[in-house]
């Protein structure tokens, strides 16, 4: 079962922070083993997480993470798309994902609510996941964007987190998520701005111009991540899951992903970089 709003707390908040901490650090050993080791690890833990994240997609409509029929096919439709593009079939992908939504949707017609949201879990982890590989696949200067890209994002949620958790203030959207600040805005947009210039200039990518988009990616993944706890809002859920201790669910880490993955294959597709 997901975990429901309003939780207990039973842990001191700098047991909290250590378990957090420690956890991302796992998280980052994780992701730096599968750029080193590449093709096909790559595609793989992009298809891997992408189906977690459709999972716990799945256990927020529906309230529960016994196995349905229409959670099956979701997961089957996020798996396609995210597989065929690590493979270079993009008009598979899309085509897939898009034939999947419609047929999740049929087998839930019965039940309005899963009717509506169990395709959107297709859109939700399938698409930002099957843009993150095509960035590995591309080629040139694309994983580039994609290390870079992942790593400005989990550390501008790890600096918002921080802030907003530490240093308090306005908050930020007080009827989506209670504990998002303007603080820790400003802040997660900063750290992320700033690892991004750190590693670019180890990287191809063009300094100056990844400068001007930086900010924006770290803002654009501040949204993305209000987007995620409207979702979990709306359901009445405060993590997606429990898979990472201090962190929720899959989802929850890699919210910032869902929306930033499309501005970063922007970036990429129109040769900005």
């Amino acid at each position: 079962m997901t975990e429901k709003i309003p939780p207990v707390a039973h842990t001191a908040p700098s047991d909290r922070l250590r378990t957090r901490v420690l956890t991302g650090l796992a998280a980052t050993g994780f992701g730096l083993t599968v750029f080193a080791v590449g093709s096909p690890l790559v595609q793989f833990a992009g298809m891997f997480i992408a189906i977690v994240i459709a999972y716990e997609w799945s256990g927020i409509i529906r309230g529960t993470t016994r196995p349905s029929i229409g959670t099956a096919l979701m997961l089957f439709g996020v798996g396609l798309g995210v597989f065929a593009t690590g493979h270079g079939a993009f008009k598979v992908a899309a085509v897939g994902m898009a034939v999947m939504c419609a047929i999740t949707a049929l087998a839930c017609w019965n039940n309005p609510v899963e009717r509506l949201w169990l395709p959107l879990g297709i859109i939700y982890a399938g698409v930002p996941w099957s843009l993150l590989v095509w960035l590995f696949v591309a080629g040139g200067v694309g994983p580039w964007v994609l290390f870079i890209g992942l790593s400005l994002v989990i550390n501008a949620d790890i600096a918002a987190y921080f802030a907003g958790k530490h240093l308090g203030g306005p908050k930020l959207a007080p009827i989506i998520s209670p504990q998002k600040t303007w603080i820790g805005l400003l802040m997660g947009v900063a750290a992320g701005y700033v690892v991004a210039q750190v590693m670019v200039t180890w990287s191809p990518v063009t300094s100056w111009k990844f400068a001007l988009a930086a900010p924006f990616f770290a803002l654009i993944s501040q949204v993305s991540d209000l987007m995620e706890s409207m979702v979990k809002r709306r359901f009445g859920v405060k993590d997606a899951g429990k898979l990472l201790p201090g962190h929720g669910g899959v989802m929850d880490r890699m919210d910032g992903m869902t929306l930033t993955s499309l501005a970063l294959a922007v970036f990429c597709w129109m040769g900005w970089h």
